[in-house]
């Protein structure tokens, strides 16, 4: 391996270990303030990287950054939606939050380059880049709304009422089965590309022009 490809596998998993658990704390952050108490019982409410991986999640994010295939994961925030003051729309938005936060990490992580404050230090350039493309990846990827990514809960509220009955029923029958297709059988035919390449370089064009 050369020393480049070894920098790069190192950046890209920093950026995992902190997008991941703070993908997680909005979660159970915003599960708390919206009336369920589970998440801070269980110790989700923090952001040290041990609290919300499992050691396969773990795992499974090494090797799918070191081949550029397959799907690593934090431990999923437990919510019950029956201690929510409006279960409908708390849910969305305890969903939404997992997104959003990577979209405003990704923010964070461009402005220092946006405004040239990362000097002329190429490995400093090279992080902060590659801690914005994960952050904007992982949010662009659980948007998508198959289960059990946050963009299948967060699409439920806006569809009538039996239409949403029958998709919460169906990702929950064969969510996982769609998940896997749509990474080792879609991710070969440039369909993750559609989904998650385009719009992410439009995004990139506007958080970072000069690098684009």
């Amino acid at each position: 391996m050369s020393g480049n490809f070894m920098a790069d596998i190192i950046m890209r998993l920093l950026a995992l270990v902190i997008a991941i658990p703070i993908h997680e704390f909005a979660h159970a952050l915003s599960a708390v303030n919206n009336g369920d108490d589970g998440p801070r019982r269980d110790g989700r409410l923090t952001i040290f990287p041990w609290d919300h991986f499992d050691p396969l999640g773990a795992i499974f994010c090494v090797i799918s950054t070191v081949t550029g295939m397959g799907l690593g994961w934090g431990r999923p925030v437990l919510v019950n939606p029956s201690y929510l003051r409006n279960p409908k729309w708390d849910m969305c938005k305890i969903a939404a939050w997992g997104p959003f936060s990577n979209f405003l990490l990704a923010i964070a992580f461009a402005l220092p380059l946006r405004f040239n404050l990362a000097g002329e230090n190429p490995m400093l350039v090279a992080l902060l880049f590659t801690f914005v493309t994960v952050n904007l990846g992982l949010m662009l990827f659980n948007l998508i709304p198959i289960g059990p990514l946050d963009g299948a809960k967060i699409i439920v509220p806006f569809l009538p009422e039996r239409q949403a009955f029958e998709f919460s029923r169906f990702q929950q029958q064969y969510g996982m089965i769609l998940l896997f297709l749509l990474i080792m059988v879609c991710g070969r035919t440039g369909i993750l590309d559609f989904l998650i390449g385009a719009p992410m370089l439009q995004i990139l064009r506007i958080l970072l022009p000069n690098y684009m």
